[in-house]
């Protein structure tokens, strides 16, 4: 973070507009203000003693990005009189990119935050609340409004965010209950707070909400910061209905138009396309509150989207697609890739003859209705004879729309291709590349990854086809699939790449290189989504990163990185506000300054003082059972080294750890196997990251360094159940509908597997190891329909177990299928095959952390290289038995 002295300039970097404000106001009032990426934070001086709680009743006030500076003048010598810490975003754009709600859609309206003290709540808020009368700002969604006329909001939530996952953020009450503290978009209330603007009885009432005195809201079917969708029944005819809403002042453009302005536009698409079959009618368009809403007829139960992730991707129909038939049982369930791709064309036939552009074809954008055929919906940035309003979707409208430029119909017919790519694979395309030509390039890979072979040639042809940079191109592909012509060029099919040892040294090489010149920007030092440790933590900062390099320390400019990242590291003014969570936590951040020592001049982790919290999820991400790993990891590694003071205190600390699992675990209940694929959810329960195979994984280590019974059981008892449900998890995850997240290491497959195969080799117990082999098939065979290439959710998991699978069975056939996951890890990414850029879990930008991004494709590509060797941090298993005391 960047500091502002209470005299001096903004530093540079900062806004000199807002910052400057902000410095006259404070004159010599002893206030400091600090700056960062996203805000400038005001913070008041505090009596010895008076810490600012770790969460409490917090004010937000909106605003729109125009309408900052002066707010600002106005609300800054309000808080002058309490004692109270507060940000402000950090100027005009920021603020803008706040209100649009692509990044989060809880962030709107947040143009300044209070956090006043607890005394100090109802008098503050009141008090901005009549000073802000009558000014506009869009909706808060996490939170209550003060007062009905004024932008000013307020809820109960964390004064003091540390870490990436949701645990991390959640708050603990007076009586032990904890309860969630992230914002999401609507309000909640923890039991123990008090209401401080509204009295504590329940409002009267309770009948359902009506629209316009006369539509019953029903359910829900999507939320957006521009506005929720709801089913709804017209209580006057019983229809059933859609309602859409646009609320007030979010996702403003540069012209000032708001999400009412595209609503009112997508009325008069609509009403120019009355009576065409495929697309809603309009019912009404009405005025409610500040917000508008359009009334529509209801297309069906669920779009094309959340179809294919329920029940798996469209069946290609192989070589019939080319005769126009599809498989029988595609007929049977209503499923077929040659009806969808035949109606959707027909509806866009009918839409251009209204002089109607479509501009935002997308699988969530097609609803299914009860007999699975297909309509088009949400017009709201479509083109209405050359009217249109700005925006586009990555991968789908993006690479053929431009502002500015007129659109055509040929323009919907890359759209077309790509929600037809994404029922027949279930990914998105590829859109991580600047270059529009590579992303379809590797988009087209992907299909052939999904669908290889001569048999499913024509179906991956009508999807390049439909997504031709040329849009004549993409037209007359549409002429020779109605008229079943053959194609007028052979297929230029490309598969995913055969990585060579020579190539496999040049992706190393060029992504060690990429992640030292990113860890010049690491530790952030800013908040990201109000999380003030980002930056520093094993999961996507710092410690992830630097573990990582310190397996290339030959290749120049790592050591020195290495050496620089552990200094900014240990300094880091959030180092203290961390808990003791492996991923998330202090104790990541540990095993990396400790293991960041054997380089001259970086510095030693600061011994344990005392034990640090963690969350009572008992996982390894921010439970106990990843503090404990790293715990026992720091206690080995001390005591080889003779620091048998620190290895006590290490020691000690994962023993407490252990005792809060096994008590935990006296009151869980046995899980049931799962009936049915519709089920599956609750088997995630059992994945390593989140769930029990991480905490056998623990107990295990810690049994084998200490001998302690107690844990030596539980992980066996533990181990059987598991082993028990995984043949079940496995025949789920081979059935056409498996969600891809079978094959994740967080929560799937890949990091059971893991654990069942390094508990088989050292207990000696080959039915467990094959289990484990097993796992790592299955993974393989869910490879290619998933998007991700990181550690955590994607490809790079499944390659570290399929390398595992590899070193304990002497297989070769496990190793080839590793490099076929590197294969389509490049198929996934932009740049070229030996200089890639590898997407993080956004899929549309690149970053290094280590189970985010790149750091965690490097720790694949190492280990594939070496046939094996070490995992990054799991050396407990590897040493434990050398060391039990």
């Amino acid at each position: 973070m960047r500091t502002v002295s209470s005299h001096g300039a903004v530093e540079p970097g900062g806004d000199r507009g807002i910052g400057q404000r902000i410095e006259k106001l404070l004159a010599d009032r002893g206030r400091r203000l600090v700056m960062d990426g996203q805000w400038l934070c005001l913070f008041a001086p505090r009596p010895l003693g008076d810490e600012i709680p770790g969460h409490g009743w917090k004010l937000h006030i909106s605003a729109r990005p125009n309408d900052l500076p002066p707010l600002v003048d106005l609300v800054v010598p309000v808080l002058l009189r309490y004692l109270c810490d507060a940000k402000f975003a950090r100027d005009a754009e920021v603020l803008g990119a706040m209100n649009s709600g692509d990044r989060d859609p809880a962030l709107v309206g947040k143009a300044i935050t209070v956090y006043p003290r607890v005394e100090d709540v109802t008098a503050l808020g009141t008090e901005l609340a009549d000073l802000l009368t009558g000014r506009p700002g869009p909706r808060v969604l996490s939170d209550r409004r003060i007062r009905p006329d004024a932008p000013v909001y307020y809820r109960y939530g964390p004064f003091r965010a540390t870490g990436v996952d949701d645990a991390a953020l959640a708050m603990t009450g007076p009586d032990g209950s904890r309860f969630p503290g992230r914002a999401g978009t609507r309000y909640r209330q923890p039991p123990w707070a008090a209401d401080p603007f509204r009295p504590a009885e329940p409002p009267p009432g309770g009948s359902a909400r009506l629209i316009g005195g006369r539509y019953r809201l029903t359910t829900g079917i999507a939320r957006s910061a521009h506005g929720d969708v709801y089913r709804a029944v017209d209580i006057a005819t019983r229809e059933h209905l859609i309602v859409k809403q646009a609320r007030a002042h979010a996702g403003e453009d540069a012209n000032g138009v708001d999400a009412r302005g595209r609503l009112r536009h997508e009325h008069t698409v609509l009403a120019a396309l009355a009576g065409v079959d495929g697309v809603p009618q309009v019912r009404e368009h009405l005025r409610h509150g500040d917000d508008e809403y359009l009334v529509t007829t209801d297309c069906g139960p669920r779009d094309l989207r959340r179809d294919v992730l329920a029940h798996g991707p469209f069946p290609s129909g192989a070589a019939t697609l080319s005769e126009g038939l599809e498989p029988a049982d595609s007929i049977a369930t209503g499923r077929g890739i040659t009806a969808l791709a035949r109606r959707l064309l027909d509806i866009l036939d009918s839409v251009h003859a209204r002089g109607v552009l479509v501009g935002d074809l997308k699988p969530s954008n097609v609803v299914l209705g009860d007999d699975g055929t297909a309509h088009l919906v949400d017009f709201g940035v479509s083109a209405l004879h050359g009217d249109r309003p700005t925006g586009a979707t990555p991968g789908y409208s993006m690479p053929v729309y431009r502002a500015g430029r007129p659109a055509g119909p040929a323009d919907d017919l890359y759209g077309l291709g790509a929600t037809l790519h994404f029922a027949l694979t279930g990914m998105d395309p590829v859109v991580v590349d600047c270059d529009d030509d590579v992303n379809r390039e590797r988009t087209l890979t992907c299909l052939a990854a999904v669908l290889p072979g001569a048999a499913h040639r024509p179906v991956r042809e009508l999807v390049a086809g439909l997504m031709h940079p040329d849009p004549a191109q993409r037209a007359a592909c549409v002429q020779r699939w109605r008229a079943q012509a053959p194609p007028s060029a052979p297929e230029r099919r490309t598969p995913p790449p055969r990585v060579t040892p020579g190539m496999l040294d040049d992706l190393i090489a060029h992504t060690v290189a990429t992640c030292v010149s990113a860890v010049a920007e690491l530790p952030t030092g800013s908040a990201r989504d109000g999380q003030q440790g980002f930056g520093l933590t094993l999961y996507d900062g710092a410690a992830g990163v630097g573990l990582e390099l310190l397996h290339h320390t030959q290749q120049p400019g790592v050591p020195q990185a290495v050496v620089d990242l552990a200094h900014r590291t240990a300094h880091h003014p959030k180092l203290a506000t961390l808990t003791a969570a492996l991923h998330i936590g202090r104790t990541g951040v540990d095993l990396f300054l400790d293991s960041a020592t054997m380089l001259n001049d970086a510095p030693a982790p600061a011994p344990p003082r005392s034990v640090l919290p963690y969350d009572d999820t008992g996982d390894q991400i921010s439970g106990a059972a990843g503090a404990g790993t790293g715990l026992l990891t720091l206690a080995q590694r001390a005591r080889t080294a003779g620091r048998e003071e620190e290895a006590r205190a290490r020691l000690a600390a994962a023993e407490e750890c252990v005792r809060g699992l096994l008590a935990a675990r006296a009151g869980r209940p046995r899980a049931e196997p799962q009936s049915s694929a519709a089920d599956s959810e609750a088997a995630f329960t059992l994945g390593f990251a989140h769930g029990r195979a991480g905490v056998i994984h623990f107990l295990h280590a810690y049994h084998r360094f200490t001998g302690d019974p107690a844990a030596g059981a539980a992980a066996r008892q533990d181990l059987a159940e598991l082993i028990s449900h995984t043949p079940r998890l496995l025949a789920l995850a081979a059935l056409p509908q498996a969600h891809r997240r079978y094959g994740s290491w967080c929560r799937g497959l890949a990091g059971i597997g893991t654990l069942l195969i390094e508990t088989g080799r050292h207990e000696g117990d080959l039915p467990t190891t094959d289990l484990g082999v097993r796992c790592a098939w299955a993974c393989r065979d869910l490879a290619p329909r998933m998007s991700p290439v990181t550690q955590c959710c994607g490809l790079s998991g499944v390659g570290e177990l399929l390398i595992d699978a590899a070193a304990v069975t002497g297989d070769e056939r496990l190793h080839r299928a590793a490099e076929d996951v590197a294969g389509l890890i490049l198929a996934r990414s932009g740049g070229t095959m030996r200089k890639p850029l590898f997407p993080d879990n956004t899929l549309a930008a690149s970053g290094p952390g280590w189970a985010t991004g790149s750091a965690g494709v490097l720790s694949f590509l190492r280990r594939l290289r070496d046939r094996g060797g070490p995992r990054l941090w799991t050396d407990t298993s590897a040493e434990a038995a050398r060391h039990r005391s």
